[in-house]
């Protein structure tokens, strides 16, 4: 699938000119990472806007002890890297691939001339940093009124919303997280996580399949959230 085919399909570039489609086509640059490879670290200098064409990649903060706050897992369609390049500071957090992954890559001058061209493409984009300014919103909230049981249990939720598949079992994750991976999310222990998740399958909420987290029971799971 050439560039341009890619592009249309990116929300934030969809709606646009097929003559503005072919001009940032021209200007991206196509790149791909193996899983495990970083794009770039937390307070590096950061000129470039992701756009990912397939794969996984994710988003995270580390302290200096090497603990981990996973912000956010992205897909295909999704961008990354915008803070940066607009504001011209310090990435605010790391990214590295979690499945192997091929990305379109725009730096700065390119992106903010398109912006000025095509108002549409700015809409876009604030719409999209609208919404994670929302889900930012909605973690410090669970972080200061939930219960870490609510915490696992809003989570989940949220990661079924954007990476749930509807089966015969239930909602399926189409995410392979570990406890681990899960903790690094919710901002707690791995064995915490381990814990509540058996309480939610003793309650008939969650069960796994295949390496995947299936939700059998979404109002039981909603239940949790206090």
């Amino acid at each position: 699938m050439d560039k341009k085919t890619l592009l249309k399909k990116v929300p934030i570039f969809s709606g646009i000119s097929n003559r503005d489609i072919n001009i940032i086509a021209k200007s991206m640059v196509e790149k791909k990472y193996p899983k495990g490879a970083h794009l770039f670290f937390e307070n590096e200098e950061g000129n470039t806007l992701y756009v990912i064409i397939h794969g996984l990649v994710k988003i995270y903060t580390a302290d200096k002890s090497g603990r981990i706050k996973t912000l956010t897992y992205l897909k295909d369609g999704d961008f990354f890297g915008e803070m940066a390049m607009l504001d011209q500071e310090k990435r605010s957090a790391s990214a590295i691939v979690v499945e192997d992954a091929e990305v379109l890559a725009l730096n700065r001058s390119d992106v903010q001339k398109e912006i000025l061209d095509n108002p549409l493409i700015a809409l876009k984009l604030l719409k999209t940093l609208s919404a994670r300014l929302r889900y930012c919103d909605k973690q410090i909230e669970d972080l200061t009124f939930r219960n870490l049981p609510g915490r696992v249990a809003s989570t989940l939720l949220d990661l079924a919303a954007k990476y749930g598949v509807k089966t015969s079992s239930g909602i399926r994750l189409d995410l392979k997280l570990t406890h681990q991976e899960l903790a690094d999310i919710i901002g707690t222990a791995r064995e915490v996580v381990t814990s509540i998740l058996g309480d939610f399958r003793e309650g008939g909420c969650v069960e796994d399949i295949d390496k995947h987290l299936i939700i059998k029971n979404e109002k039981e799971l909603r239940s949790w959230i206090t």
